[in-house]
């Protein structure tokens, strides 16, 4: 089997990968360390860090949450 690595926009990665998922003959790895994620996941991180910029009493402190749920 011959091997191929391609770079693709990151706006048309779900298409690509979609394309070639639909095809029998192609194995797609994806390396342990890389992780794929999703628009939608990048749109919900993005409006946390959003929120955390307009007002940084967003943010809880480690030690009132650590307290609160009885860990040492």
């Amino acid at each position: 089997m011959k091997h191929l690595t391609i770079h693709i926009p990151e706006n048309k990665f779900s298409l690509v990968l979609n394309l070639l998922q639909d095809l029998n003959y192609v194995e797609i790895d994806t390396p342990k360390d890389t992780w794929i994620i999703s628009e939608e996941q990048k749109a919900l991180v993005n409006d946390e860090f959003r929120k955390i910029d307009a007002d940084p009493g967003y943010l809880l402190d480690w030690d009132d949450v650590k307290s609160q749920l009885n860990i040492d």
